[in-house]
Parts: structure tokens; sequence; C-alpha cells
């Protein structure tokens, strides 16, 4: 029984096909990828550009909340606070009641955008 040059072909196509979805399967399962895993307690809330090599983070660990200023040298811890959940409710009280600048922000985000001029 001989084999055509087609059927070959085809053959040799799924065969680098299953090895390709191996592959992938194996670097999933062990963490190796590119892309962050999901699911953990720490993960990038917000990057906030700043320069060329320098940046502001917002980080969220367990039940904390870091400020993070990132040079190209060192990273500096510059807040660190309990992680308060606010639905989406509450950050528009908070935004349209005329007290609100007279109390502390609720969250990085918040205190972050009453810092930063308003034309950005």
């Amino acid at each position: 029984m001989e084999v055509t040059p087609l059927v070959s072909a085809f053959l040799s196509f799924l065969f680098v096909i299953g090895l390709l979805l191996l592959t992938l399967w194996f670097i999933r399962s062990k963490g190796i990828g590119v892309t962050p895993r999901t699911g953990g307690d720490l993960y990038v809330v917000q990057t906030l550009r700043m320069g060329a090599k320098h940046h502001l983070s917002v980080v969220k660990y367990g039940d904390r909340t870091l400020l993070l200023g990132i040079s190209g040298q060192q990273i500096s811890l510059l807040d660190n606070q309990v992680t308060v959940e606010m639905t989406t409710e509450d950050a528009n009280q908070d935004t349209l009641s005329p007290s609100a600048g007279s109390q502390a922000p609720a969250s990085f985000a918040a205190h972050l955008k009453n810092l930063l001029p308003k034309g950005q």
C-alpha cells in the first residue's frame, strides 16, 4: 500500500498541529507562559506612565492595595492600604457629594485622579 503525497502532507500537518497543541498545553499547565496566571491574590489594578522609565502601579495583594513607584533602578512602596470594596453607586456618590473634597478618597485610583490635572 503506497501513500500518496497529498495524504502524507495532510498527516504531517496533523502531526505538527498536534505537537503545537501539546506544547501549548504543557506551557500553560506549568505556568511558564507570557500571560499572567489568573485566580491568584496578586494582580496589577492600574498603571500610569510618568516618563520613559518611570511609572506608578496600583497592585492588589490579598486584602491590601499597594501604590508602587517604579523606575529603571528600583521599586518604591509609596502607600499601603487595606482594600475597601466600593460599588459603582458608592463611587458616584463620592464624586457627586459636595463634601468629597474634605474627605480622603477611598481608593488609590480616586486619590490619583484627584491629584492629576483635569486636562489629562
